[in-house]
């Protein structure tokens, strides 16, 4: 593998060298709004472990999805006999694009200090919040932080909020990830920290993820594919009148036009590209993390989602 190889925290992202139905199996379920595809991985792999993932993607920022988000993390959490529930918002609360999890804990309720009798007729969950923040901040591994309100509070389940790594750019903001093996923070970006999951705490974790950055050699990739795309419009006659702004180019070039125009470049597919683009802009420190210009926005508007989606869990007796 390249050593300077770079990956996205979506389980749709990491199929490299995965077979569907020995690896993993897929369903891809279709809203009106919104799509949910499900993976349930086999075994563990270099990136992901053994278990369920599902992404919820969607074009536009719409509240109805949060219904099926509250269905999805009930089902999982009602593995568990009532559980006492910690929810946490991992990340820098200061970074913008970090700061989903804090964000969403702002206004999540938490029910742990409620008399029993009032829980019970709102069928609310036992459920405590932490934002540990980062460990340049405290100084402690996050997973450290963690175990001891795990520990103190005698914790059935753990749910953790995060920030994503994303490998395409029009995933930014438009994805949602639920997975039922927790999460390695900063893993997408590189910054590995330990792990967030049931080996480490002692009992289940939930991860929620929404990509929010994304690498330069990434953005440069897809630069290169829509040059294709551009090109391949360009030629085809029928479509000399389109003018203005589109969705998409919808052309396509032959193997022999993509290296007359792009020279061996263009004869590279998706992952030799994104690969060569990386061994380029990484030794000089130019394989930057970036971000959406509108992410301020999108961290509050997601945010809210999510909490909303977390607020509407009730127990059944």
């Amino acid at each position: 593998m390249n050593k300077y190889n770079t990956h996205s925290d979506l389980a749709k992202e990491s199929l490299d060298l995965l077979k569907e139905g020995k690896h993993y199996q897929r369903k891809i379920e279709k809203k009106e709004d919104f799509s949910i595809e499900t993976y349930e991985f086999l075994e563990d792999t270099e990136y992901l472990k053994k278990g369920k993932y599902i992404e919820f993607f969607f074009k536009d920022h719409i509240s109805n999805i949060s219904e099926q988000i509250t269905k999805i993390l009930k089902e999982m959490i009602d593995q568990n006999e009532y559980p006492r529930i910690l929810v946490t918002g991992l990340g820098n609360p200061y970074l913008t694009s970090d700061a989903i999890g804090p964000r969403t804990l702002r206004d999540i309720r938490v029910t742990h200090y409620l008399d029993d009798s009032l829980k019970l007729e709102n069928h609310y969950y036992d459920i405590l919040s932490l934002t540990p923040g980062v460990m340049y901040q405290t100084g402690v591994e996050t997973v450290e932080v963690i175990q001891a309100m795990v520990d103190q509070f005698q914790i059935d389940l753990v749910i953790v909020i995060d920030a994503l790594c994303a490998k395409d750019y029009q995933k930014l903001g438009h994805v949602i990830q639920i997975n039922n093996v927790g999460i390695h923070p900063g893993s997408g970006i590189g910054n590995h920290r330990q792990a967030i999951q049931e080996e480490t705490l002692g009992c289940p974790v939930i991860a929620i993820g929404v990509p929010t950055v994304i690498y330069a050699s990434s953005i440069v990739k897809d630069v290169f594919q829509l040059m294709k795309d551009y090109f391949g419009d360009a030629i085809d006659i029928k479509n000399r009148l389109k003018i203005g702004k589109r969705e998409k180019y919808e052309g396509t070039l032959s193997s022999s036009q993509q290296r007359y125009l792009l020279g061996h470049i263009g004869s590279l597919d998706q992952e030799e590209l994104e690969s060569l683009l990386q061994e380029i802009l990484t030794p000089v420190d130019r394989n930057f993390v970036m971000s959406d210009k509108q992410i301020d926005e999108t961290v509050e508007r997601m945010s809210a989602l999510l909490a909303k989606a977390l607020n509407d869990l009730r127990y059944n007796y």
